[in-house]
């Protein structure tokens, strides 16, 4: 069962990985978003460990702006990728 409050958005959005910088440049996707996080398309085997902070850019198109830098908590992955809490940003 799902627990979310807030219904995801089903968008595809690209979202650069900026840190942790040892990943190098990232450019991923986005699933589904809300204004509480996002859901990354990844491989498993490149998803980040449940717990780490990352910081992200992405557009910003939803909410009036050409790009913004978020810290989001990776709070889950799954074989399609990883499930990411926004730390200091909410869109909505």
């Amino acid at each position: 069962m799902d627990k979310r409050i807030n219904e995801r958005l089903k968008v595809s959005l690209s979202v650069e990985i900026l840190d942790p910088p040892h990943l190098g440049k990232v450019v991923l996707v986005t699933r589904d978003i809300n204004k509480h996080g996002a859901f990354i398309l990844l491989d498993k085997g490149k998803c980040l460990p449940v717990g780490r902070i990352v910081s992200l850019r992405m557009s910003g198109a939803l909410w009036g702006e050409k790009l913004s830098t978020i810290s989001a908590r990776v709070v889950r992955v799954t074989d399609e990728g990883m499930g990411l809490q926004f730390l200091d940003f909410d869109f909505m």
